[in-house]
């Protein structure tokens, strides 16, 4: 007896895709927590966690780290998602873009005349949310393969 559904024509049966709305809101949240717990690690380790910006210190609390760890991801991951439906190579360019904004992101921790545990705080900070945003999009780009 055959099946009138062979599994050479549905090579991916049984696997769901993933909804984009459910991959961006889980790496805002994870890159949120991680990023929370990073920033209560760098204050335990004696870092500063203060920035001067525009010739005024500037510290860095956990309403600002909780607000960019989440805008970030959402605004990138979803223009990503969105172009994607044009073209799907937009997947991988975001991908890319993601990852390659959050090292350029980095170096700027690097520059500030702060302390190092502050600017090595900031530095972990920048690259995770990188590494959710290139980890959200390779998911969502499996899912529709």
């Amino acid at each position: 007896m055959t099946s009138s559904i062979p599994a050479a024509d549905h090579p991916a049966a049984g696997r769901r895709t993933l909804p984009a709305w459910q991959a961006v809101a889980g790496a805002a949240a994870l890159a949120a927590v991680v990023n929370l717990i990073v920033l209560f690690i760098g204050d335990a380790a004696g870092a500063s966690l203060v920035l001067e910006l525009n010739g005024k210190p500037d510290e860095i609390g956990a309403s600002d780290v909780i607000f960019m760890s989440i805008a970030a991801p959402v605004l990138g991951i979803t223009a990503a998602v969105l172009l994607a439906r044009w073209k799907p190579v937009f997947l991988r360019v975001g991908q890319l873009v993601g990852g390659g904004v959050a090292l350029l992101t980095a170096i700027g921790p690097l520059t500030q005349n702060t302390d190092g545990g502050t600017a090595a705080t900031l530095v972990t900070m920048h690259l995770f949310v990188g590494f959710v945003a290139v980890a959200a999009l390779e998911a969502i780009r499996r899912s529709r393969a």
